[in-house]
């Protein structure tokens, strides 16, 4: 009996994930802003082959940074954020100026400063939309269709929009930098023989 129920449990699985796939993710990067790799060149790498790494940082103020790597086995990409928050707080002697008897002096006080803790965070969209030469391409995991790879292959070799799309539907616009832009003819060149 409890063999019948697993064998019928298995091709349940078996039938439903042929069915069903699972929505596939944009997987990770497998480096992030401060790997020591050479950026916005084309690379080989002995697992994937041809690759190229790229980042975009935020303006000003901002602390984050996007930072992918692309090769004909996948795009890989990876948000990370700065998260700031009080470790502690320390005393701190201070001074300052007050008026007394008809005179400024120096009064030294106690005060409390906070001590921050930085960390790194990071997450992975669901995809990736491009619009390249009019046409919008996705990216959503897995293998790179032959449409993209040709299309990023044919990209201008100027700075490039994308647009990350998020698991609850947010979207958020990179750059990829026209180094990377054009190491994708590299990359993504079609050989003769696929």
């Amino acid at each position: 009996m409890n063999r019948s129920i697993t064998q019928t449990v298995l091709s349940l699985i078996a039938v439903l994930t042929l069915n069903f796939p699972a929505m596939a993710k944009v997987q990770p990067s497998p480096i992030n802003q401060d790997s020591s790799v050479p950026w916005s060149k084309v690379t080989e790498d002995s697992f994937e082959g041809k690759i190229v790494y790229d980042k975009d940082f935020g303006g000003f103020g901002e602390s984050y940074a996007i930072v992918s790597s692309w090769s004909k086995q996948a795009i890989r990409l990876s948000y990370f954020w700065q998260i700031k928050e009080v470790d502690y707080y320390k005393q701190v002697k201070r001074t300052r100026s007050v008026w007394r008897n008809n005179k400024y002096e120096e009064e030294v006080y106690w005060d409390r400063e906070p001590v921050y803790k930085y960390s790194w965070k990071s997450k992975n969209p669901e995809y990736i939309m491009f619009s390249i030469n009019g046409q919008l391409y996705e990216y959503q995991g897995g293998k790179i269709s032959d449409d993209l790879m040709s299309a990023l292959a044919n990209a201008p070799s100027t700075n490039l929009k994308i647009r990350l799309v998020w698991s609850d539907g947010s979207t958020t616009d990179a750059t990829i930098g026209s180094g990377t832009v054009n190491a994708w003819k590299t990359i993504y060149q079609m050989d003769s023989q696929e």
